[in-house]
C-alpha cells in the first residue's frame, strides 16, 4: 500500500443535487475544485426499455455492475452537454431528466450514478484504466440511514465502476461535524425534497435517532414564487419596468421566476434576514465556533425580539404630550426603516431596468419553520424528535445540544441557521440561571472554524467536503488499514469487504 499512499487521493462529496470533489489533499485544505450537478438526462426517443424500471437499475452486493440488456448509453447527456440541452425550448419533449442521487422508492439508479461519476473523474482528469487514486467517498445524507448493503453497492461501484485500488465511504453526518470542529452533535440537512435530521455521539451516528421533514429547498422556492406574485408592491415595480399598465398572467409568471432564481442565487448573504422565532424572550444562549472568544455569544432573547429594540423604560419627567411625541416619531421612524428595506435586482428579460424588491425576500424560507401547509410538519420539530430518542440518555441529549450544524445548498442563506436555532427555544430552559441536570440551557451553533484559511467566510454546504478532506489524512495513511479497504480486500472479499470496517472508523 505504500505506493498508493504516495497517490494523490480523490475527495468526493455527493449531495442529492451537486458532486464536489478534487485531487488530492494539500496542507492547506482547498475548497472543492470540480462541481457536477448530479442529474444526467437520456433522449426519449431512445429510453423506452429504460422507461420500464423509469431509469432505475438494481443491484445486487454479488453482482456486478451491468447495464441492463439491450439498453445503451449512447445519447445520454451530463454536464456542460446537458447545460447546454436544457437552454433549449421544448427540451422536455426531448429529453428525460433523471437525479440518480435523490431518495426513490423505486429500485436505485446505480447505473446513472455510475454514468454521472465517471464523467466527474473525467472533469478531474483522470482515466479510469489507469486509476491509481484512492476515493474517499461522502454518499448523500437523504434518506437519514446507510446501511451496509447501500454501502456495499457503493464499493461495488468504486471497485467495477471506477476502477479505484482503494475506497473509503464516510457518512455525510460525521464528516460534516469533522468539519465543524466537533465530534458530539446535531446536524441538520436541508435537502431539494426533505429535509433529515442526524444525531452523532463521540463521533458514531446514532441512525436509530434519524428523522426527517417533508419539507426542503423546492418547497421554499414554491412558496416564495407564489409569495412574489402576491406582492402588490412588486407588481407596481414590474408594471414600471415592463412600461405596461397590466401583465398576462404567464408573462408576470415568467418575471417573477427570473426575480426569485436571482434572489436564491445571489442574494444569499446580507440580503436576506430570515426572522427568528416570536416567542417569549428568555436567557437562552447561542454561541458560535468560529467565533474569537467563547464571551462572543449573543443572547437569543435579544435575538427574538430584534437587535434593534429599545432599552427598558425608565421612568420619565417629560410631559404625557412629549411622551406621546417621542413615541409617534419612534413609530413613523420603524414605519421608514421598513419602506427602506429593499434591494435591487436585474433580471435577463428586463436588461438596464432596475427592480426594487422589499421586505418579503426575508420570508422565502417559511416553509421549513412554519411547514409546507399550516401546522405541517417542520425541521426544528424533526429536530426534537431526534433528540427525544428513547436509545439516548440524559447526558447524551445534553451534550447534542453543544453542536448543531445546518448543511445543505440552503446553507448559502447566513441567516437561516441563526433563525432556525430560535425556533428550538422550546426544548431549552427559559433562563439559564435555573439550575437543571436534564435540560439545556443554551445551543451552540457550528461554523466552519476560521482556522481554516481556504474556507473563511465559506456557508457549511461545504462542510462535508471538509470532513472528507480532514479524513483522508488518515483513512489512507494509517498502517492497520483500517479505514479503508484495498483492491486486494474487494477481489477476495467482492463488496462485503466493506462489512469489516467497524462503525466508528466509517
Amino acid at each position: 500500500m505504500a505506493h498508493f499512499r504516495e497517490s494523490q487521493p480523490v475527495i468526493v462529496h455527493c449531495d442529492t443535487e451537486y458532486v464536489r470533489g478534487s485531487l488530492g489533499v494539500g496542507e492547506l485544505f482547498s475548497r472543492p475544485t470540480t462541481t457536477l450537478k448530479a442529474c444526467y438526462a437520456i433522449p426519449r426517443a431512445s429510453s423506452s426499455k429504460a422507461a420500464e424500471t423509469d431509469g432505475d437499475v438494481s443491484m445486487d452486493a454479488g453482482e456486478p455492475i451491468s447495464a441492463p440488456e439491450g439498453s445503451s448509453r449512447h445519447g445520454w447527456l451530463v454536464g456542460e452537454e446537458l447545460e447546454t440541452a436544457l437552454r433549449e425550448d421544448g427540451w422536455e419533449e426531448k429529453y428525460d431528466a433523471k437525479w440518480p442521487f435523490r431518495p426513490s422508492k423505486d429500485n436505485q439508479d446505480w447505473e446513472g450514478r455510475e454514468f454521472i461519476l465517471s464523467h466527474f473523474y473525467s472533469l478531474l482528469g483522470l482515466k479510469l484504466a489507469n486509476n491509481s487514486s484512492p476515493l474517499l467517498f461522502i454518499p448523500p445524507p437523504t434518506p437519514p440511514t446507510l446501511p451496509l448493503s447501500t454501502q456495499a453497492l457503493y464499493t461495488q461501484l468504486a471497485f467495477e465502476g471506477l476502477n479505484v485500488p482503494i475506497f473509503s465511504i464516510l457518512p455525510s453526518p460525521l464528516a460534516s461535524l469533522f468539519a465543524l470542529g466537533a465530534t458530539t452533535g446535531i446536524i441538520i440537512h436541508i435537502g431539494r425534497h426533505e429535509s433529515s435530521i442526524s444525531v452523532v455521539t463521540e463521533s458514531v451516528v446514532r441512525w436509530e435517532c434519524s428523522t426527517t421533514a417533508p419539507v426542503g429547498e423546492a418547497v421554499c422556492e414554491d412558496w416564495f414564487e407564489r409569495l412574489l406574485l402576491q406582492d402588490e408592491a412588486l407588481a407596481k415595480e414590474l408594471k414600471t419596468a415592463t412600461g405596461k399598465d397590466a401583465l398576462e398572467d404567464e408573462e408576470k409568471r415568467k418575471l417573477v421566476k427570473e426575480i426569485a432564481s436571482v434572489v436564491w442565487n445571489e442574494c444569499t448573504g446580507d440580503d436576506i434576514e430570515v426572522p427568528a422565532a416570536k416567542v417569549g424572550s428568555g436567557a437562552v444562549v447561542i454561541s458560535t465556533l468560529g467565533a474569537e472568544k467563547e464571551d462572543d455569544a449573543f443572547d437569543v432573547a435579544k435575538k427574538l425580539v430584534g437587535d434593534n429594540a429599545p432599552p427598558p423604560a425608565a421612568h420619565s419627567h417629560k410631559s404625557k404630550k412629549q411622551q406621546a411625541q417621542a413615541q409617534a416619531a419612534a413609530a413613523k421612524s420603524a414605519a421608514d426603516a421598513a419602506a427602506a428595506d429593499t434591494i435591487v435586482i436585474n433580471i435577463p428579460s428586463l436588461p438596464g431596468k432596475d427592480i426594487s424588491l422589499g421586505p418579503v425576500r426575508h420570508r422565502l424560507c417559511d416553509p421549513l419553520l412554519f411547514g409546507k401547509t399550516p401546522g405541517g410538519d417542520t425541521v426544528w420539530e424533526a429536530v426534537g424528535r431526534a433528540i427525544e430518542n428513547a436509545s439516548l440518555s440524559v447526558n447524551e441529549r445534553l451534550g447534542l445540544w453543544e453542536g448543531v450544524g445546518v448543511v445543505g445548498e440552503l446553507a448559502r442563506i447566513k441567516s437561516f441557521a441563526p433563525a432556525l436555532v430560535t425556533y428550538l427555544s422550546p426544548y431549552l430552559l427559559s433562563s439559564a440561571d435555573l439550575p437543571s441536570d436534564c435540560q439545556p440551557s443554551k445551543i451552540r451553533l457550528l461554523s466552519i472554524p476560521d482556522y481554516f484559511g481556504n474556507y473563511k467566510n465559506a456557508t457549511t454546504e461545504l462542510a462535508p467536503f471538509l470532513g472528507g478532506s480532514l479524513a483522508s489524512k488518515v483513512a489512507f495513511t494509517d498502517l492497520t488499514g483500517r479505514h479503508c479497504i484495498t483492491k486486494v480486500d474487494y477481489n477476495a472479499k467482492g463488496p462485503a469487504a466493506i462489512y469489516t470496517l467497524t462503525n466508528e472508523d466509517r
